[in-house]
């Protein structure tokens, strides 16, 4: 009888605590949703304006293929902002030292700039896979209450048990409400990403041509 009290004791505990309760896994789904919806609107805009940046910088860059200027395209660029004028910007810091440092700068820049961009984006991967979960807890705490309260008034019968675990689904809607707009966010700010690092690449480029050329004729 020692060892099977134990056991028993835990489950009653559990059973009287307010971890048995689903209310808190939908405040906690609901705060979630919160979140994710804040960090969607602040990537997209900031992509917004980093494409709007992204051609200020492609006009500057047509200009240095024109007229080869490399010292007064450095200077413009210091004072440009977007994440691919942050990449040449870091890059050509260490034109003294070669075209071929400046390049393997460049995609040292390229990487550590991918993984700033990625901030809050694998927030969102990470809640659109697991809130389904969560709200399926929810759900599962919801049915063992509405049995527990079936144990202690029988008379309520079959109706107060659907009624409880009617009740108890809602925190798997809820859990998949957070998790489908989520993964709708995330696989999208995932192609801006892309996009940033595919059109940061062609601006190196164009960069590294006219560096190359620079260094030829001298």
């Amino acid at each position: 009888m020692e060892h099977s009290s134990g056991p028993t004791n835990i489950v009653d505990e559990f059973m009287q605590s307010n971890l048995l309760q689903a209310e808190w896994v939908l405040y906690f789904l609901v705060f979630i949703f919160v979140l994710c919806i804040l960090v969607m609107l602040v990537k997209a805009a900031w992509f917004v304006v980093n494409a709007v940046r992204a051609k200020a910088l492609s006009a500057r860059v047509n200009v240095l293929l024109a007229d080869g200027d490399l010292d007064g395209f450095g200077k413009d660029v210091e004072e440009m902002q977007g994440a691919e004028a942050w990449v040449i910007r870091h890059g050509l810091r260490y034109r003294a030292n070669g075209s071929d440092v400046v390049e393997k700068q460049f995609e040292v820049a390229q990487v550590t700039r991918k993984v700033r961009m990625e901030r809050g984006i694998v927030f969102l991967g990470t809640v659109g896979a697991n809130a389904p979960f969560v709200g399926l807890f929810g759900t599962v705490l919801g049915v063992i209450k509405a049995f527990r309260d079936l144990s202690i008034d029988s008379e309520a019968g079959a109706q107060a048990v659907m009624s409880g675990i009617s009740e108890a689904l809602v925190a798997t809607a809820v859990g998949l409400m957070v998790a489908i707009p989520a993964v709708v966010a995330y696989n999208y700010l995932s192609r801006q990403v892309k996009s940033v690092m595919s059109r940061s690449d062609a601006l190196n480029e164009q960069v590294m041509l006219r560096l190359r050329a620079d260094s030829a004729s001298t």
